[in-house]
Parts: structure tokens; C-alpha cells; sequence
């Protein structure tokens, strides 16, 4: 059950977002190019392998059931 309240959970979010996008999109005057919107919504630079990594042992440490292997 934990999965699907989790799965519930994002959904929700995801909703929640695409509302505060459109809100934000109709409170403009004239909409500029989409890399202007875009900087705020993607991540900033590339994700380093240790960035990865961490993130990675977050989720396993948060009780994910995972192995983590470098494979070259």
C-alpha cells in the first residue's frame, strides 16, 4: 500500500505544479521563449557521478531495497 500512496502522493504534486505553472503563465503579459522558463525548471548543471551516488544512497537509506554497482 505504501507505493500507491506514494505513487498518489506525486500525482498530487504533479497536479499541484502543472496549476502554479499555468497560474504563473496566465499572470504574464506577453510570454517570452521557452529557455527563459525553462532555466527555472531544469537543473542548473550536469549531475556529477558523486552527485549520483549520493542521491543514490539517499533513496537506499530512506529504506529502498536497492544494490548499487559501478559498472564501467
Amino acid at each position: 500500500m505504501r507505493g500507491r500512496a506514494d505513487a498518489l502522493k506525486q500525482d498530487r504534486e504533479r497536479v499541484l505544479f502543472a496549476a502554479w505553472a499555468g497560474a504563473m503563465f496566465t499572470r504574464q503579459e506577453k510570454l517570452k521563449s521557452f529557455s527563459h522558463y525553462a532555466k527555472d525548471m531544469l537543473p542548473r548543471e550536469p549531475q556529477t557521478n558523486a552527485g549520483k551516488l549520493a542521491a543514490l544512497r539517499n533513496v537506499q537509506a530512506a529504506g529502498v531495497p536497492m544494490t548499487i554497482k559501478r559498472i564501467a
